[in-house]
């Protein structure tokens, strides 16, 4: 059994701002451009295991779209059984839907079990204060910023150590 944790982040061409250190006097400017284009960065972390990541950036979300992401998960390791942790957003698909891999099970929420909402921020930090001219130059720059967090120990950082014990012990998720 692979125990996952997925979530998906809304990034885009109107840049998110957050402030800055400054040496006193000096007035800081932050870029700014009003694109409204937006792209989805769908995430999910191997809790347990080799601590894989599997990322996918699309340019829309719905039902279709998240049972596309289920799929690669699945195929990921195809003749394992896949748990995967993921919040109640209106876009993904119910226990019983028909498009959910054979190799997939969806449990009940529980919004203390995803850690993976912890690597959004950390990616959302790297593209802050900067403007992209397309939504490929964004995606490229997350996928980029992503390497780092896609390395098996950070991915192991990013997990509670108490859930990945209850993993390990057998125990009901």
């Amino acid at each position: 059994m692979r125990l996952w944790v997925l979530d998906e982040h809304r990034y885009g061409l109107l840049p998110v701002i957050h402030r800055v250190w400054a040496r006193r006097g000096v007035r800081v400017h932050a870029p700014y451009a009003t694109k409204y284009q937006w792209g989805y960065l769908h995430e999910a972390l191997e809790v347990d295991g080799a601590h894989h990541t599997e990322l996918l950036f699309t340019p829309a979300i719905d039902r279709d779209i998240h049972a596309v992401f289920l799929g690669q998960i699945a195929a990921s390791d195809p003749q394992a059984l896949h748990v995967v942790i993921q919040d109640q957003a209106g876009f993904h698909l119910p226990s019983n839907d028909p498009r959910l891999p054979e190799n997939l099970r969806l449990p009940p929420y529980s919004p203390e079990l995803n850690p993976v909402e912890r690597c959004g921020g950390l990616l959302k930090a790297r593209v802050t204060n900067r403007l992209y001219p397309s939504l490929r130059r964004l995606e490229d720059h997350l996928f980029a910023a992503s390497r780092e967090w896609t390395q098996p120990a950070k991915v192991a950082g990013l997990i509670h150590h108490w859930l990945a014990d209850q993993v390990n012990s057998g125990a009901p998720i």
